[in-house]
């Protein structure tokens, strides 16, 4: 079973905030997310936190709104190539491992400084 995150870590790998990270989720289906149901928490696989801090890397360094982004880079993270071409002789290239190494470094951050806010009610007093 791969390893699953919180969206407090994938948005810390974005370097985006939570609220980016929700309004992406929201709104695109992003591979390596497991969309909770109303009330649960969502589950982002490492595939996951690669494609979200990949759609804010072209989001916020190309100016592609987020729907471009998105496409971008699931085509991105999908294909073997180092680069991937555009259009006619426009071509984007990608340094994958590069890119991922500095995803998971962020990540390994992440995991010792951030702790998941507990969902629902707090516990109830003990009296005694």
């Amino acid at each position: 079973m791969p390893a699953s995150y919180h969206i407090d870590i994938a948005g810390y790998a974005a370097g985006a905030d939570r609220k980016w990270v929700d309004n992406l989720l929201s709104h695109f289906e992003v591979p390596g997310v497991e969309q909770g149901r109303r009330g649960s928490a969502r589950h982002v696989t490492q595939l996951g936190l690669y494609h979200i801090a990949l759609v804010r890397v072209i989001a916020r360094e190309l100016g592609a709104p987020l729907k471009t982004s998105v496409m971008l880079a699931t085509m991105l993270l999908r294909t073997e190539s180092p680069e991937l071409p555009v259009i006619g002789p426009l071509a984007l290239r990608f340094d994958r491992d590069r890119f991922q190494r500095e995803v998971d470094a962020r990540v390994a951050e992440a995991v010792e400084a951030i702790v998941p806010a507990r969902r629902g009610r707090p516990p109830a007093r003990m009296i005694g």
